[in-house]
């Protein structure tokens, strides 16, 4: 099976991955009256049928839509005040939350920049647009964003935090410790300050620090899914495959969706010649995940161990294939699968 092996030399385990938090207003419904704002709404709409002039009530009813969660519907009531009082910073930065939230960050960002045009020294409205261009892969928009949040109030958690992954995205590891050193002084007690700086440990190559990182986060929150899964890859950085696979194990038992997790050991298992439990992982995958031709190769190549030519391996193949043409050229060096391929 030396050509199986050959062709799974250009496959890669899926790599941790880059936060963005969002700096903006999250609802739980557990925290929402629902009854309340639904009863609020019914009442504002009555208001407006009788008197459509009536903004006031379009502004309270928008407010209650939002913490619904009817945010095109609160971005419609907030659109209508602006049309009259196009001069009200408020109502711009709340259109703009109501816009990041349905994930127009385009619109989001033109009202974060016109509350920051009313109200030059609005912290949140920063923020939230460095947020928002994160979002967007506009890096150096964002830290421009976030340093002027530090520069106006150098005491806010998120401000710090969100530049040192902007910073991440950047490459720009060393400043994005010192960023995430920082969150970490003003709130040593939330995860995400560590994760994030574990994440620049480990891109710089100090596997050790990086693991202790994560160790740190697992204390604070033992059923935080998400850190053994990193900790895991940093441990497979370290040819620790035992404890990378313990560390998905766990990861998994926390989140059984955890497609990552399930891809990752699905690797290790095939490493160790688990060929059956390799299967059994990426099917679980594929289920989350339905069309990643990486996986369906990687099934394909562990079903070939187990049964060879069996019809199993050639379908996974050639579903690769169908969602990935460049694994032709690795296919064709099968002679058995040839006869399944295309011409071209």
């Amino acid at each position: 099976m030396q050509l199986v092996n050959k062709i799974l030399l250009g496959i890669f385990l899926i790599t941790l991955q880059f936060s963005v938090f969002q700096a903006l207003p999250v609802l739980s419904a557990d925290n929402v009256d629902v009854g309340k704002y639904q009863k609020q709404i019914e009442r504002y709409t009555s208001v407006i049928d009788k008197n459509p002039e009536s903004y006031s009530s379009y502004l309270k009813r928008a407010d209650a839509e939002y913490k619904l969660g009817m945010y095109k519907e609160a971005v419609a009531d907030y659109t209508v005040v602006l049309k009259k009082y196009p001069d009200v910073s408020e109502t711009y930065f709340l259109r703009g939350n109501s816009r990041f939230a349905i994930k127009d960050y385009k619109g989001a960002i033109e009202d974060f920049t016109k509350t920051i045009e009313l109200e030059p020294d609005s912290v949140t409205a920063y923020c939230n647009r460095g947020t928002t261009k994160a979002i967007l892969k506009d890096y150096k928009g964002a830290i421009d964003d976030f340093d002027r949040v530090i520069k106006l109030d150098d005491d806010i958690y998120d401000a710090y935090c969100n530049r040192g992954i902007a910073k991440l995205n950047i490459k720009d590891y060393k400043s994005a410790i010192e960023d995430f050193n920082k969150a970490i002084k003003l709130e040593p007690e939330i995860t995400d300050g560590y994760c994030e700086r574990a994440h620049a440990k480990a891109y710089m190559g100090d596997y050790k620090g990086a693991i202790e990182d994560f160790n740190y986060v697992i204390k604070l929150d033992p059923k935080l899914a998400s850190a053994y899964y990193d900790r895991g890859h940093v441990k497979i950085q370290q040819n620790n495959l035992d404890g990378a696979l313990a560390d998905f194990n766990k990861a998994i038992d926390l989140n059984k969706k955890y497609a990552e997790a399930y891809f990752n050991r699905a690797m290790i298992q095939y490493q160790k010649k688990n060929y059956e439990q390799a299967v059994s992982d990426y099917s679980v995958y594929i289920s989350l995940i339905p069309n990643d031709a990486e996986a369906y190769n990687n099934r394909g190549l562990s079903r070939m161990h187990i049964g060879a030519q069996s019809k199993e391996a050639v379908y996974d193949c050639l579903k690769a294939l169908k969602l990935n043409p460049e694994y032709l050229p690795r296919y064709q060096e099968l002679p058995w699968l040839k006869y399944y391929l295309p011409n071209k």
